[in-house]
């Protein structure tokens, strides 16, 4: 998070303070106080408000397993993410809707992941983002729940402020216990590592639960105990009560009594916690904090920057961060790795500028303010003395160590003095020099100087001048280095060269990456043998492997080095720009040549972390060493920061993520695994966090939105995702993040999204247009189709009657001239035969000319019904005869067209044939339509035949043709007649094939 960011975010006091700093001696009176005790390595952040959330009365610390932190505010019930403040109210709430003045306040977390909160309405519980109501009482309106627990079963323990107590089974249901004593001097409960449950409310009411058994838990008579209202057990079986004078050890019945340091104010016990180095951390009702390692107190208050003197709980979080809430705001205490030295701790100014130190272990410091100091740094204080007054006009610029334990200095105006002894200036080794920038001392003697104006070799009698005349790319001397390999390296404002020859009077230049950085500001090895050179363009291997510049796009947290050490553990510090940088020394080699693009274990450390801040200037210089024990030091730039390597941190916990809030096109809706969204919408934003208690600001994040982004977007600190008008699709959104000094992690958070497609986009949507165009384009077709058949059907009637009216009526009239001849003239036997082969040949014809005639005209698609249309042809086939026929039906008709042509064409030749041949005098057609098929049956009470004589005879059709048409439209005919009992046709035709005729 950027610094303006932070600054709006976080109010700290007078910027950040770090407790490494001696703090306030308790009273002189009381023996067990050691004056300059201190806390220990932490660092104090305060929050008094943020984000609109007031955090007086902030009480009740609970942190629950997916890393938030909960309190109880001015506001309201509260959770905090180690960057952003989320108040439950009746606003986002329905379980506190319509009570804006309840008091709310975090009690536990049970084993099952259920938040547990007390109001002065009962026991509300929160688990998986809902809030309900768990156990209500309305004695807690005025007699409100302020702590619990809960055992080993799962039971959860519950004492109020006047000291009743309540036991709620995992399975539900709230009970009182009997035989408490009702107190009102406050209460509060902890449960140790056996499962028992101890119980602090006031005097006579201490308690212990043991197998769901309270009993009251009685303190030997030698023992001042004075209404003990605090209880808090630890890891090693101990339990500690608190009261208003002292804290009483509990140990396997035996008890110690510590009193507390005496003050001018109320300092009776308000809480008790154990930090993870086992020290007992006690807040007061008026006295701050005291911290308590077993033998003495040391105290931090108000005047230390705590928020308030009046503290109401303090927690120990999984990160190994201390918060303490107070009346006045919320405060964290945060271990550092660094031991940090400042005006405060002793230094004799704020800028220390150079920095070493000789054999002795005395530091000397050269600011760039003018003066020379050295002194000592030890036991957590520093203590300096002036070895040089400042001058006017002149500084020291430039520090190194000299044989025998001595100190050379380097300045301004060209003069070089060396410092041993008890730290008295020799006179001026040598003067009118130009500004120096860098010494070094060979073993034999020989002093180096770099300056502005070229290269100097002082020693054994002789002043040697080198420039660009030998070899030097400029005469702005930079940096002076000799490798662990004797190679002297001299560092120039345009480039690096190393020293040649026996008598080192000659320099060659050393080939630099294009585009390299050239202007040094170290010169260092690591590891020996590689030669690294740190600019403010990045950092290059001069040596060790191909030259290879790397910066910021390879992983570095800054471009600017002004410093590098190896710690012995495998990593390089790097000093820069605001802090301290670590990366693995494997990674950095892997990286330089090229068997991986970028650094993965760079680790920054800045202000946040507790360094002092400031940027570090090029002169004087150095600023930055290694000791014989393997402790870094660098002087910043205001202050002097220890490193012990061992002691930090190696693997960083990585941020809790979670995906807190859904938003579509600017409405909120209920987070879930599985999220639909409509095809209107135009925005999807997804709000996200890192819990990440420490360092909260630096947790960096990526997402990648599955099936629609192809890699991982680069968040940084940003807490938002927002997606535009997204198509129709499923997505899985994921969002990982890793701390500010550590890895990405492994887990992740997500949720799946469908995108509902636009209805006329749907599947059943696109069926059903292609079902209705297709039935369209059908009716189209069918309605060409009836079009076309009743062009045909016209044409064929015109046909019919023109071959009926002409050449039909003309072969009838000469069939009746030749009947008529036959009869009139008496032809000779010889000749008659020929003339009835004439006149039956004419017959044949007009038989042959009535059947085409029938098949053209097809008179039964004219009739919309297949039974009118045979009642019709019954009564054209049977007029002028004694024959009575009708038409029987059964059943909705369920056949047309060409299937109930060819059945008219099937009635009109059985009917024909029952004129012709049958002498019936009844003849009947039955229509029966059945659930699957017709069953059409043609019988007469004639003169019958034999079936096996059913053929066609000669100029008629038969029972053949019958079939045959039959048989065109899949159905069955089946022919039942005896001579002289009459003749029964059976046609049954089926639904399907029908369909399919039509179609």
């Amino acid at each position: 998070m950027p610094g303006s960011e932070q600054a709006r975010n976080l109010f700290t006091v007078k910027g950040r303070i770090l407790l490494s700093c001696a703090l306030l001696a308790a009273a002189s009176c009381h023996p067990a106080v050691l004056a300059g005790q201190a806390f220990g390595r932490y660092k104090l952040d305060v929050w008094r408000a943020q984000d609109g959330v007031r955090l007086a009365f902030a009480s009740n610390l609970v942190q629950t397993r997916d890393g938030y932190l909960w309190l109880s505010s001015e506001s309201g019930v509260t959770r905090f993410d180690g960057v952003r403040f989320k108040v439950f109210d009746g606003s986002n709430t329905p379980a506190l809707q319509g009570r804006p003045r309840l008091q709310t306040v975090p009690l536990l977390e049970d084993g099952d992941g259920v938040l547990w909160i007390g109001t002065d309405v009962g026991l509300l519980a929160y688990s998986d983002g809902t809030m309900r109501p768990a156990a209500l009482n309305a004695t807690f309106k005025i007699d409100q729940v302020n702590a619990a627990t809960a055992d080993a079963k799962g039971t959860v323990w519950a004492v109020t402020r006047s000291g009743r107590v309540f036991s709620i089974p995992r399975g539900g249901g709230l009970h009182e216990v009997a035989g408490t004593v009702v107190s009102y001097a406050s209460s509060s409960l902890s449960v140790d590592p056996t499962g028992d449950v101890w119980i602090a409310a006031g005097r006579d009411a201490v308690y212990r639960v043991h197998h769901d058994s309270l009993s009251t838990v009685t303190f030997p008579a030698d023992i001042l105990v004075d209404a003990p209202n605090r209880a808090y057990a630890t890891a090693d079986g101990s339990v500690w009560f608190g009261t208003p004078t002292a804290i009483l050890h509990w140990r396997h019945g035996r008890v110690r009594r510590f009193s507390l340091p005496t003050r001018h104010t109320l300092g009776a016990v308000s809480c008790i916690a154990a930090a993870p180095d086992g020290a007992l951390w006690i807040g007061t009702h008026g006295a701050g904090l005291y911290r308590f390692d077993g033998r003495r107190f040391a105290s931090f208050t108000s005047r230390d920057g705590l928020s308030d003197d009046r503290v109401i709980d303090i927690l120990p979080d999984k990160s190994g961060n201390i918060w303490v809430a107070t009346r006045d705001g919320l405060n964290r205490f945060r271990p550092v790795p660094f031991d940090v030295f400042t005006t405060r701790t002793g230094l004799p100014t704020e800028l220390p500028g150079g920095m070493i130190r000789d054999p002795s272990g005395t530091f000397w410091l050269a600011p760039p303010t003018g003066g020379l100091f050295r002194g000592r740094i030890e036991a957590g204080r520093a203590s300096f003395t002036i070895a040089e007054a400042v001058r006017n006009y002149d500084r020291v610029t430039a520090l190194a160590h000299g044989q025998r334990g001595s100190v050379w200095a380097g300045r301004l105006l060209g003069s070089v003095n060396r410092f041993a002894g008890q730290g008295d200036a020799e006179r001026p080794f040598a003067a009118g020099l130009p500004p120096v920038t860098e010494m070094h001392e060979d073993p034999d003697g020989t002093l180096w100087v770099g300056t502005w104006r070229g290269l100097f070799r002082l020693g054994h009698g002789r002043r040697d001048s080198l420039t660009t005349h030998d070899g030097l790319p400029d005469d702005f001397i930079h940096r002076i280095y000799r490798d662990s390999k004797g190679t002297l390296w001299i560092a120039t404002q345009t480039g690096i060269v190393r020293a040649v020859g026996d008598d080192e009077r000659r320099f060659e230049e050393q080939p630099m990456p294009p585009g390299g950085a050239l202007r040094a500001e170290v010169l260092f090895e690591a590891p020996k043998g590689t030669l690294w050179l740190g600019s403010a363009e990045g950092l290059v291997r001069v040596t060790g492997g191909t030259p290879v510049h790397l910066t910021m796009a390879q992983g570095l947290p800054e471009n600017w080095v002004g410093a590098g050490d190896e710690d012995g553990l495998g990593h390089v510090w790097l000093g820069q720009l605001g802090g301290l940088a670590r990366v693995s020394l494997a990674d950095l080699t892997a990286v330089a040549d090229g068997r991986v693009p970028a650094l993965t274990t760079a680790t920054s450390y800045e202000a946040l972390d507790g360094l002092p801040g400031g940027d570090p200037g090029a002169w004087p210089h150095p600023w930055s060493f290694r000791d014989a024990g393997g402790t870094l030091w660098f002087a910043m730039g205001h202050g002097i920061v220890f490193v012990d390597p061992t002691r930090v941190e190696q693997n960083i916990r990585p941020p809790a993520l979670h995906l807190e809030e859904i938003v579509v096109d600017g409405a909120p809706v209920p987070t879930r695994a599985r999220i639909t969204l409509g095809p209107g919408v135009r925005r999807l934003e997804l709000r996200y966090t890192g819990v990440d208690l420490t360092s909260g600001p630096g947790v960096r994040f990526r997402y990648r939105l599955d099936g629609f982004d192809t890699t991982w977007t680069d968040a940084g600190t940003q807490r938002i995702a927002s997606f535009t008008r997204l198509a129709a699709g499923h997505y899985r959104f994921r969002v990982a993040g890793r701390a500010a000094n550590g890895g990405w992690s492994h887990g992740e958070a997500g949720v799946d999204i469908t995108v509902l497609a636009p209805i006329y986009r749907r599947a059943w949507f696109i069926a059903s247009t292609c079902l209705l165009l297709g039935l369209a384009l059908w009716s189209v077709h069918r309605a060409v189709l009836r079009t076309r058949t009743a062009a045909i059907h016209d044409e064929r009637s015109r046909l019919a009657r023109e071959i009926h009216d002409s050449l039909l009526q003309g072969f009838g009239g000469i069939a009746l001239q030749l009947h008529a001849a036959s009869v009139r003239l008496a032809l000779p036997a010889s000749q008659q035969p020929l003339l009835d082969r004439v006149l039956s040949l004419i017959d044949r014809t007009l038989t042959q000319a009535r059947n085409v005639v029938w098949d053209i005209r097809q008179p039964g698609t004219e009739s919309a019904e297949l039974a009118p249309a045979c009642e019709e042809a019954g009564r054209r086939i049977f007029a002028d005869s004694s024959t009575a026929f009708r038409v029987a039906l059964r059943g909705r008709p369920r056949l047309r067209s060409r299937v109930d042509t060819e059945c008219l064409r099937i009635v009109e030749e059985a009917l024909t044939n029952v004129r012709k041949h049958a002498e019936a005098a009844n003849a009947m057609v039955d229509l029966d339509y059945r659930w699957r098929e017709l069953v059409l049956t043609i019988r007469d009470d004639g003169a019958g035949f034999a079936s096996d004589a059913a053929v066609r005879q000669d100029g008629h059709w038969g029972v053949l043709g019958m079939r045959e048409r039959a048989n065109r439209i899949g159905a069955s005919l089946v022919l039942s007649s005896r001579p002289g009992s009459g003749t029964v046709f059976v046609l049954v035709v089926p639904y399907r094939r029908g369909l399919r005729n039509r179609l």
